[in-house]
Formats: structure tokens, C-alpha cells, sequence
């Protein structure tokens, strides 16, 4: 395939793009290369693209002796990909809401995330890639210091518990079509074994409902999960957690702590 006349197309295509999907095509062949180069494919990797969308980076990931899904929910998009990957057999292109897709089969996933649905992808990723040995993700530049281990949330201290996550490097905008109206970075991240642990869907949820009341201090918030202020300060007390800290002081290893006590005390059932 002919990469300055795919790319050329790619160009040609951008009234295609769909604005409540997110969609902005990456048209530089050079950065898309490297994307791809990030994700160290292998022969035996079973690779996963989101929202492949025209196959900026699916063109790259073609011609590697990998097994390739790419997905995207816009019926265009698939008759584009179909039209152009038909006769590579390693690529399979399919219609599919990632948030609906099982990722347990995949060893590495790519991808360009639409920002409204940034925080949820990413979270559907690390509770269910399990077989996941690289993940290269491209976002807009504000989602990436969010996820970051001093910006206290549920996802950036599950993030950094079952994963690495690189330095950041920065696409601009002149670099896709049609132009957005923000920088883009990408980034890897890169799977530990905390990734497999049995509870962390309870793990992170926890987290969450913890967090519904930032503001509230530890024993106020753990009333959301035990309705009982005696039996909440038992649990805060056994997990050596200060009973006048806020959520957002605590560190990972206080929330798996204080899991661990929820579950010795039968209330896994409440988080």
C-alpha cells in the first residue's frame, strides 16, 4: 500500500468526521509510525486497535506479522477500513463499543481516545486487559496529568497500582483532520501483575464511592459503604487509617488495607 496516497485520503475525508464521536484523523505518516513503534509488537501478539477510525495507525499495524482487530462503532469508518485491509489475513475489522469489547484476549492495545469517553475506556482497560503486556494510548494533552500519581482520584491511584506509565509526548494539532481545537499527547503504559488481582473491580470501586465525598473525612465517607459510624470506626481503626483523613489522602495501600477489613467483615456486598 501506497503510504503518501493513503494518507492523501485520509485528508480527503475529513467532512467525514463526526464531531459527537470525537473523530480527528491523524494525516501525519511519520508520527502515526511511531505510535505504532511504541507498542513493540511481536509475531504472537494478539493486538487490539480502538476506534480505528480511517487506519492512520492501523496502515502501520498492517504490516506487522501480528493478529489485528481494529474497531470502531461508525459504520463509514468500518466500509473504509474493509475497503483498504480486505486483503491483509492478519486484520480483522469488526463494529464494537470497546466498552462492550472482552479485552482478556489481547497482549497489547492501541489507541486514539475520544476525550468525552476518555476516563471510562482507560478504566475498562485496566480492570479487563489481563493479557495486556503494553497498552499506547493517545489522548488530549489535559487528560494525561490526571492520571498521574500526585493527582489524587480513583483512576490515577488504581492506574499507578497495576501499571507504568510513561513521560508523555506531545502531537499537535496540525497534525490531524480536521485541526481540533487542542494539543494531543501519547503515552504507554505498561502492565504489572497487580493487573490480575482478583478484587480489583471491588478494588477501584471502593475508591469511588469513597471519593463521591471528597471533602468529608474517611469515617463520614466509609458511611456510604457501612451504615453504621461505630462499626465504620471499628473497620478505619483495624486498617490503622486516621479516622479525620480525607479520601484523597490516603494512598493505595490504605485502600487495599481498608478492602481487605470490608471483606474479613462480610461487606464486600455494600461497595
Amino acid at each position: 500500500m501506497n503510504k503518501e496516497t493513503f494518507f492523501e485520503e485520509i485528508k480527503s475525508y475529513k467532512l467525514l468526521a463526526n464531531k459527537s464521536l470525537g473523530q480527528n484523523f491523524l494525516i501525519n505518516p511519520e508520527i502515526a509510525e511511531k505510535i505504532v513503534d511504541k507498542l513493540q509488537i511481536q509475531p504472537d501478539d494478539f493486538v487490539l486497535e480502538i476506534g480505528a477510525g480511517l487506519g492512520s495507525l492501523s496502515v502501520f499495524l498492517a504490516e506487522t506479522e501480528a493478529k489485528i482487530e481494529l474497531i470502531d462503532v461508525d459504520e463509514r469508518m468500518l466500509s473504509f477500513l474493509n475497503n483498504h485491509f480486505s486483503n491483509n489475513e492478519n486484520i480483522n475489522v469488526k463494529r464494537q463499543n470497546v466498552l462492550k469489547e472482552d479485552l482478556s484476549k489481547y497482549s497489547k492495545i492501541i489507541g486514539n481516545l475520544p476525550y468525552y469517553i476518555t476516563s471510562g475506556i482507560i478504566e475498562h482497560i485496566l480492570l479487563n486487559a489481563t493479557s495486556a503486556k503494553r497498552i499506547v494510548l493517545m489522548t488530549q494533552k489535559e487528560v494525561y496529568p490526571k492520571l498521574l500519581k500526585n493527582f489524587k482520584s480513583p483512576l490515577s491511584l488504581f492506574l499507578n497500582y497495576v501499571c507504568d506509565i510513561s513521560l508523555p509526548e506531545t502531537v499537535t494539532k496540525t497534525n490531524f483532520s480536521p485541526v481540533p481545537h487542542v494539543e494531543s499527547v501519547v503515552f504507554s503504559l505498561t502492565p504489572n501483575e497487580n493487573m490480575k488481582n482478583e478484587y480489583n473491580k471491588s478494588l477501584l470501586k471502593l475508591m469511588q464511592r469513597l471519593f463521591l465525598h471528597r471533602r468529608k473525612t474517611i469515617l463520614n465517607c466509609m458511611q456510604n459503604v457501612v451504615n453504621d459510624k461505630e462499626k465504620c470506626k471499628e473497620i478505619l481503626n483495624k486498617s490503622n487509617i486516621d479516622l479525620n483523613l480525607r479520601p484523597e489522602q490516603l494512598n493505595i495501600d490504605n485502600y487495599i488495607v481498608l478492602l481487605k477489613q470490608l471483606k474479613s467483615q462480610d461487606f464486600m456486598s455494600k461497595i
